[in-house]
């Protein structure tokens, strides 16, 4: 029995059998997607849509858990107040461009930093090549009057690469001050070893660095170790980075198997560095710590060229202001175009004197954590990944994404208190990583399970339900 005309009628107003849907339907699935497209329109307009993408795409990227950690985690507990005097661009300009620093300028640098009385001081600048006889007879003899209360003192040591039967090893190249530093105990030579990652990012530091040479060897501490023990709060002696090193070059040398040293707590080799202080005036509001019962700048940068009369000599003590230098770790460094020594950061291109800094600032958090190792590190990641799957397993994308979000910036904040910030910081990236991996692998199962019944449907999106209350098609004729 054919259907009569009043029913085909009411078949085209309720969208039944071959007839298409009334224009009104067709005008509300439209406007969803026109209203949003406008939306994102106009974040886009005002720069908005640019940030919220890069949020969502750097959610797990590990340098934003990097800056992350270096915030919330605590990094600046009992933080070093670090000043970098730094030999720029103006300054080399000012000295008439010469091919490198004058050794005789840094001579009257160190000279001015331990009138100041600094907390510490570390010249990081080449001792191994000879400069001009008179620059480098200043500096030599300065070094070797270096008086016995003067601020202990840490020198670059260079190392070079040799290589023997096929295999390479570290060795220790000799400076023009190796005669002028025999018999002062308070000045050490220390190793700038900082590690550059597969996409050539630093982000790590080597704590210490050991070489093994015939029958005995030597393990050179790194400027943060020495930084953490003369010009923490309050300052260790000399003496305890004495006996770590003596510890790592009988552990590493020697085989000897006696326990280390009590200090630092964590004696990890590969210390992450949780960044702080970037480049540059604009780049980051000035950060306070509280020292000695008041708030002082984590960190100082004060050109060369201020330090200087008009002739090229430093100024005398009494010219610079106390609070500039003293009870502060001072850096002697270059940033200048011709010192070729500029890294890729987490936060940006620094000059290599810059992550001394971050370092050294950092070092007593990173060094006073609760040591995990590599088992211990894992069970915890292993842990905070289970929380975050059972938190997240019955939420969409953007409530998820949301609780993921506060769940990292929580554990880092926690984590931060009972182990160094940098492991913290680890951890978290390791936890993200396998629940971005275990979100994959939940992906690829549902669509193969799908795949079984629907095919290459599998991979669409599913339909949108029927209503309770939405008419079911109706078919085109009469069984009858």
């Amino acid at each position: 029995m054919r259907r009569t005309a009043r029913s085909a009628a009411r078949d085209r107003v309720v969208g039944v059998g071959p007839f298409v849907q009334p224009k009104s339907r067709w005008i509300g699935r439209l406007l969803k997607p026109a209203l949003m497209a406008a939306i994102v329109g106009l974040f886009s307009v005002f720069g908005l849509a640019d940030r919220i993408a890069g949020f969502s795409a750097n959610l797990g990227e590990k340098d934003r858990i990097v800056r992350w950690a270096s915030v919330l985690s605590g990094a600046t507990r009992n933080a070093i107040p670090v000043t970098l005097i730094d030999i720029d661009g103006p300054t080399m300009a000012a000295l008439g461009n010469p091919p490198r620093a004058p050794r005789d300028l840094l001579a009257g640098l160190i000279a001015l930093g331990a009138a100041k009385r600094a907390g510490g001081i570390f010249l990081d600048m080449d001792t191994v090549r000879p400069d001009t006889p008179a620059g480098d007879a200043a500096l030599t003899a300065f070094i070797a009057g270096y008086p016995a209360d003067a601020p202990p003192l840490a020198l670059a040591r260079r190392l070079d690469t040799l290589s023997e039967g096929g295999a390479n090893r570290l060795v220790a190249e000799p400076s023009i001050l190796d005669a002028a530093t025999a018999g002062h105990a308070n000045i050490l030579w220390v190793t700038s070893v900082s590690r550059i990652d597969e996409d050539r990012v630093v982000r790590r530091w080597e704590l210490s660095q050991t070489l093994c040479e015939g029958t005995g060897g030597i393990t050179l501490p790194s400027p943060q170790l020495a930084a953490a023990a003369v010009a923490g709060s309050p300052p260790r002696p000399l003496a305890d980075v004495a006996a770590f090193t003596q510890a790592r070059t009988r552990a590493l040398c020697a085989g000897d198997g006696s326990p280390a040293p009590a200090w630092p707590r964590n004696p990890d080799a590969r210390a992450a560095i949780p960044f702080l202080i970037a480049d540059g005036p604009d780049l980051a509001a000035p950060q306070f710590i509280r020292r000695g019962g008041r708030d002082v700048p984590l960190f100082r940068r004060v050109s060369a060229r201020t330090l200087l009369t008009p002739v090229g000599a430093v100024v005398a003590p009494r010219a610079v202001a106390d609070d500039l230098l003293a009870n502060r770790f001072v850096i002697i460094g270059s940033s200048h175009a011709e010192s070729l020594d500029g890294h890729l950061t987490p936060i940006g291109y620094l000059p290599g004197a810059l992550i001394v800094a971050n370092a050294v600032a950092t070092a007593p958090a990173v060094l006073s954590g609760r040591p995990l190792g590599t088992l211990g590190a894992t069970l915890v990641a292993l842990a905070l990944f289970g929380l975050l799957t059972a938190i997240t397993a019955r939420l969409k994308a953007l409530p998820a994404a949301i609780v993921v979000a506060l769940a990292v910036l929580g554990s880092l904040a926690l984590l931060g208190q009972i182990v160094a910030p940098t492991t913290a910081g680890d951890i978290v990236l390791a936890a993200f990583g396998m629940l971005a991996f275990f979100s994959t692998l939940e992906g690829v199962f549902g669509i193969a399970r799908e795949w079984r019944r629907q095919g290459w449907r599998a991979l669409l999106k599913p339909g949108k339900p029927v209503k309770p209350n939405q008419p079911a098609a109706q078919p085109t004729e009469d069984p009858a």
